[in-house]
């Protein structure tokens, strides 16, 4: 089963090309999915980042796996800006 990445470039301003920020996002999306040896690893990964992030108690082995998640998200994040700059704008990103 494929993850479905929904990766929206927001808080952008209103002029940015809409071309500029598709190509942004696709970037960003392309990076984050090479970041992980498979979509189930990256869905994994997502998971228990959100699960940490929202309080939950995950394991230290799992711990890792999140870790992982944020690691790859700030190397997404800096090939999605990469050719655009723009104050304010964050990457954000939903999986189903």
């Amino acid at each position: 089963m494929n993850a479905v990445i929904e990766v929206r470039l927001e808080d952008c301003p209103t002029d940015l090309d809409p071309a500029l920020k598709q190509k942004a996002e696709d970037r960003f999306s392309k990076e984050l999915r090479r970041c992980f040896p498979s979509e189930q690893a990256l869905m994994q990964a997502f998971k228990l980042f959100m699960d940490a992030s929202e309080g939950g108690h995950i394991s230290k082995s799992d711990e890792k796996i999140a870790i992982t998640w944020k690691n790859a998200f700030d190397k997404a994040r800096q090939a999605g800006f990469r050719d655009i700059a723009v104050e304010e704008a964050y990457f954000d990103v939903r999986m189903s």
